[in-house]
């Protein structure tokens, strides 16, 4: 590639990788954030010409407030607080003092949002934010229409929350939507087990979500990342990170029931057990449904259990669709990214070229491997990437954690040609200022950020985990 190319596409994405071994070196990371803030001049004619109306939305990765089985564990598992504040702050700053921050995320319906918040002693610090900047308007916003209440991971009670103040946007993507005349039409899985929601929300010409009206009606995105593995995904960066704008995550297609011989990606392969599986589920769901609901939730929790004990649990036996033959959650994600980058908060939409105005980083000092997102292992990783585009910010960091983005759906099929596209800049163009070496670098020369990579989920074991040859010289 040129210098005249190489140029260019730094100026587009502003692709940058710092090492930083631990959150307790602020300053490193207080000026890494500044950097990337102040590299794109977009940002700074925003705030310029929106002034005291300006609305940014800082979305941090924060699915749950600890690791699903070790409740004392928690920092492969969402944004540190560390990098949040950094992250505010910067933008505080370059706001010029003036505007709004809200600071929000739609964790997991079950997820406890003020413990997510108390970590690291976040909600206090961003709330002493205001002294520093009195013409600033700071919100903390959990986006979430409605919390669930499980026992033995089933859910038993349903609450409503205070919903996001900005309401919430239905948009329809039609053709546009990466779902439309997709053969799992009909046999999609949501988030909730009454499957007929998310097949209503996506069949023929209807391709539709309910968006929270914050991050629609923002001027500018900023995505907080975390470096982790995924188990439907393969990796959970910044184009996954947008399930959390969502105001139903049953509007949502997860996976297609059944397995491949059957059009499904529930299972990698078909047996007779789970065929079982399917139908002894659906039996009590059904239960569920048709029982005063102490019945059928405890009717549910104990054919649930003794499923487990005869098939295995999620954490050893791929279901749900889980693994490297997902053919859905790609999908939905990519369409999520769309919707914010080019949807309206009054349904319409925006042409391509006039995207949403976005900044992205993630979160790799400490990230996560092998069972994620909810149970990964974590990882000395060491580094925080930042850009200006989630898709090539996501090849990024699939490089980094050691796997080729051409083998991760995801992320390459975001950069495929679209009426709405994601990424701005061929994956083959794509360059990185790597602080590790000092200098810009292809993206295919990008190294791995810990020796060997980092291990997949189970159920993406075959992901071609090339350039494996360990972390460059430090």
């Amino acid at each position: 590639m040129t210098h005249e190319k190489i140029e260019n596409a730094k100026c587009m994405n502003n692709l940058r990788v710092a090492f930083i071994q631990d959150y307790c070196r602020l300053e490193d990371i207080r000026s890494f954030v500044q950097s990337a803030v102040n590299q794109d001049s977009r940002i700074g004619l925003l705030f310029a010409s929106k002034g005291p109306d300006c609305l940014v939305v800082v979305k941090p990765n924060w699915v749950q407030e600890a690791h699903e089985n070790q409740p004392e564990i928690w920092e492969p598992v969402i944004s540190n607080p560390v990098v949040v504040l950094a992250v505010v702050e910067a933008i505080a700053e370059a706001m010029g003092g003036q505007g709004t921050i809200c600071l929000c995320d739609a964790p997991h319906t079950y997820a406890d949002f003020e413990s997510i918040v108390a970590r690291g002693k976040l909600k206090s610090n961003y709330e002493s934010l205001k002294e520093r900047y009195p013409d600033l308007t700071f919100e903390l916003v959990d986006l979430r229409r409605e919390i669930w209440v499980r026992k033995e991971q089933v859910i038993v009670e349903r609450r409503e929350n205070n919903p996001d103040p900005r309401g919430y946007v239905q948009l329809d993507l039609g053709e546009s939507s990466l779902f439309y005349r997709h053969s799992g039409e009909g046999r999609y899985y949501g988030a909730d087990y009454d499957s007929g929601v998310v097949n209503k929300h996506h069949c023929g010409q209807i391709q539709e979500y309910l968006l929270a009206g914050t991050p629609m009606m923002c001027d500018l995105f900023v995505n907080i990342a975390k470096l982790k593995t995924h188990k439907k995904t393969g990796i959970t960066c910044c184009l996954k990170n947008l399930v959390g704008i969502n105001g139903d995550k049953n509007w949502l297609p997860h996976h297609i029931e059944g397995g491949p011989c059957t059009g499904g990606d529930e299972f990698a392969e078909e047996h007779f057990t789970h065929a079982v599986e399917r139908r002894v589920k659906k039996f009590a769901q059904y239960i569920m449904t048709a029982l005063p609901s102490f019945v059928g939730n405890w009717v549910y929790r104990k054919t649930r259990k003794v499923g487990q004990a005869m098939l295995g649990d999620s954490d050893s036996v791929i279901r749900n669709g889980n693994w490297q033959g997902n053919d859905t959650c790609w999908r939905m994600a990519l369409d999520l990214n769309r919707a914010l980058l080019y949807g309206n908060p009054d349904g319409s939409w925006r042409e391509a070229g006039q995207s949403k105005h976005y900044l992205a980083f993630v979160d790799g000092i400490i990230g996560g491997e092998g069972n994620g997102p909810l149970c990964p292992d974590a990882v000395q990783s060491g580094i925080l990437v930042a850009g200006a585009n989630p898709a090539c910010v996501d090849a990024v960091c699939a490089r980094l954690m050691g796997f080729d983005p051409k083998d991760v759906p995801i992320v390459a099929r975001a950069f495929a040609p679209h009426r709405w596209p994601i990424a701005d800049t061929a994956m083959a163009d794509l360059t990185v200022f790597d602080e590790r070496c000092g200098s810009e670098v292809l993206l295919n020369d990008l190294k791995p950020c810990v020796p060997g990579g980092f291990r997949p989920h189970f159920g993406w074991l075959k992901l071609a985990q090339t350039n494996r040859t360990g972390s460059p010289k430090r």
